[in-house]
């Protein structure tokens, strides 16, 4: 008699894939081989543990077109690869698999082959390669994918000395100004903004956490700034000018003793030379809605964007109940929800909204059970991104709040004015909509004028026109000539 194991009534050696049991009604044990887990079983009748069995075995996985493998009893040693892009992780078998992926919540791509072999090598620099050309943003190349990762650098979390760097964050994080009050009127900071500022202090704290807080100078600071990118150099250097303003309010650090004073961001002025999040062209838009019909989700992502303007914190939440008679009534994320927008709501979004599948929530999101279920901002984003890519609007930059920034281009050539822009977009500022408002009138300046050329051209002779004169023939008014022409 078989000895019952905790795999089943299996000889302990026994790890072959595919072999399966179950007993009767009547209590008699039964032996199958099944390879997919919805496919067919074939019977084994032999009796387990003979070689008539073993037999039957390999004669049904060979029928089934399945492969002679053994289970794991223990799972595979983790082997993590040390160059960019390339991830790795254990099935629940204990398979270790390894992906190319660029960055979080991007797509994964399964390496299906040995770790370390030429093959892997050259399926790993096609994925990257792909992927390099589908979700890059500029900052990722091709030959990265063999560089080592950045060593990930931890910060002591024993108690901090008081008086030290590290002591005055700790209590930072502690304070209103962090968590926010409103009895004593402190908003405090966002969950997300808490988190990036975390991540971009850190390393700061690794090299001068345990020292005094005098000892954080300003080359100190424009050390650590000139090692990032213009845009983490600035959010640093807000993330410290939070920090010591606490400071200066609780009487911790004199107010001309701010190490920060004199020192600038290039934040903006690299903004402004990139031009941020690229707007996507008539011909994007138009690929879109090619690839994409009116009632399918993917349209609807587009045409919430499209005609109602709305940015990612508010588009992914966006649904029934922020429509009422016709119009649209929403809060703005990114005021804190205090801005609102309410405006009438577009033909064709009406037309849209009507003929999809939309949820009692939120029209747009993810299908959990037969029902429409919201998403968070950044996977409804990764979502329309995706959506985009197919469509073959797949340049680096171009995203949801491209298509925002280019009907608000849009609305400056349709001679929308600020205080219509800004009621529409959600904007307080009203140096968001003179940007493109002067854009606009740039470009139609530029063409009346030339019309006026057109019409000054042709309205005068040749005859009219000034004589030539000087050594170099050059027609010339005669307040213009040189004295040598004279």
């Amino acid at each position: 008699m078989l000895e019952q194991t905790q795999s089943g009534p299996r000889a302990p050696d026994d790890a072959r894939m595919y072999l399966y049991f179950d007993y009767s009604a009547t209590g008699a044990l039964r032996w199958y081989v099944r390879v997919k887990r919805a496919g067919k079983k074939i019977r084994i009748r032999e009796e387990y543990g003979t070689a008539a069995f073993d037999e039957a075995f390999d004669a049904a996985v060979d029928e089934l077109g399945g492969e002679r493998r053994m289970r794991r009893i223990l799972p595979d040693q983790r082997v993590s690869d040390p160059r960019r892009y390339v991830i790795s992780d254990l099935s629940q078998r204990g398979q270790l698999r390894y992906y190319v992926q660029l960055r979080n919540k991007l797509p994964k791509i399964r390496i299906r082959a040995e770790h370390g072999s030429d093959e892997f090598d050259r399926l790993a620099d096609r994925a990257i390669a792909s992927q390099v050309a589908l979700y890059g943003d500029g900052n990722h190349e091709i030959d990265d994918a063999r560089q080592p990762r950045a060593p990930r650098i931890e910060v002591r979390r024993t108690p901090p000395k008081p008086g030290s760097l590290r002591w005055y964050w700790t209590e930072y994080q502690k304070s209103d100004a962090w968590l926010g009050n409103l009895s004593v009127g402190e908003k405090g900071l966002k969950p997300t903004t808490r988190h990036q500022r975390v991540l971009l202090v850190e390393p700061l704290l690794y090299a001068n956490g345990e020292k005094r807080f005098a000892a954080l100078k300003g080359s100190v600071i424009r050390d650590e700034m000139t090692a990032r990118t213009p845009t983490q150099a600035g959010n640093l250097l807000s993330a410290l000018r939070g920090m010591i303003g606490w400071m200066v309010k609780e009487k911790y650090l004199d107010a001309h003793d701010d190490p920060t004073l004199g020192i600038r961001s290039g934040k903006a002025a690299a903004s402004r030379e990139s031009g941020g999040f690229v707007p996507w062209d008539e011909a994007d838009m138009a690929r879109y809605r090619a690839a994409y019909e009116v009632g399918t989700e993917a349209r609807l992502m587009f045409d919430v964007l499209h005609y109602s303007y709305m940015r990612r914190g508010d588009a992914h939440r966006f649904g029934p109940p922020h429509v009422r008679g016709g119009r649209m009534l929403i809060t703005t994320e990114k005021s804190n929800f205090k801005t609102v927008v309410q405006m009438k709501l577009h033909p064709e979004l009406m037309r849209s909204i009507s003929l999809t599948l939309t949820g009692e929530k939120v029209f747009t999101g993810k299908l959990l059970k037969g029902e429409i279920v919201p998403m968070t901002k950044e996977a409804w984003a990764a979502k329309f991104k995706k959506f985009a890519v197919l469509a073959g609007v797949n340049q680096p930059g171009k995203n949801c709040h491209g298509v925002r920034k280019a009907r608000a281009e849009d609305a400056a050539y349709a001679l929308c004015t600020e205080a219509q822009m800004m009621s529409m977009f959600g904007w307080t500022d009203p140096k968001m909509p003179s940007h493109y408002i002067a854009q606009a009138n740039r470009a139609t300046l530029g063409d009346s004028g030339q019309d006026r050329m057109f019409a000054r051209d042709q309205s005068e002779s040749i005859a009219k026109l000034p004589t030539q004169s000087g050594e170099n023939g050059r027609v010339t008014f005669l307040g213009n000539r040189t004295k040598k022409a004279k």
